[in-house]
């Protein structure tokens, strides 16, 4: 049998003023393995911010270790002291609305200006209708959800795979073969 990655070590640790077992040190900072740090006195970031608190500028207490079976890797955490942390900054009017701003932009399409409700695709920024008029590549998915009489044949269809100069691309050509690849979430 092998001996463990992280054995037990007792040694001084910056929330207790007595020595702890621990799991040794990564880079100079305590571990501990799942389940065997005070939660009282060491928190996450997002454990933090739903104590309405922030790190506020410490370094680290210690490190949680454990393993995420779905990823199949370990999982590394950094805890801070929660006696150490300060209060969350309070949302101002100027944040709010430099917020508001920019959430707005995300949602307004480049072509008409409308603004809808969701955010519009990252790669594009434009709404369906504009990218519909704008000229739809033959296996655009947006093909499955338009009703009515075609307006192209099938060998038109064929032929519009030479990208017009004012179409937005939804598919590049790929670097390595030249074939075209389709982007993430797009068919």
């Amino acid at each position: 049998m092998s001996a463990r990655q992280y054995p037990w070590d007792l040694r001084e640790v910056p929330w207790s003023d007595r020595p702890e077992f621990t799991r040794g040190l990564l880079d100079g900072t305590p571990l501990l393995s799942w389940g065997i740090g005070p939660r009282d006195k060491l928190a996450t970031r997002r454990q933090l911010r739903a104590m309405g608190l922030r790190p506020g500028g410490q370094d680290p207490a210690a490190v949680l270790y454990f393993r995420c079976r779905k990823a199949g890797k370990k999982v590394y955490a950094e805890l801070f002291l929660i006696e150490r942390a300060k209060p969350v900054r309070p949302m101002t009017p100027g944040r709010a609305a430099a917020l508001d701003k920019a959430m707005t932009a995300r949602r307004t399409c480049r072509q008409c200006g409308e603004t809808g409700w969701a955010e519009l695709p990252r790669a594009h920024r434009t709404c369906e209708a504009c990218r519909y008029s704008l000229g739809l590549p033959p296996d655009d998915y947006l093909h499955d959800y338009l009703s009515g009489t075609p307006t192209l044949t099938a060998d038109e269809h064929a032929a519009l795979d030479a990208v017009p100069d004012n179409v937005i691309p939804l598919r590049r050509p790929s670097a390595v073969d030249g074939s075209w690849t389709s982007r993430k979430g797009v068919a």
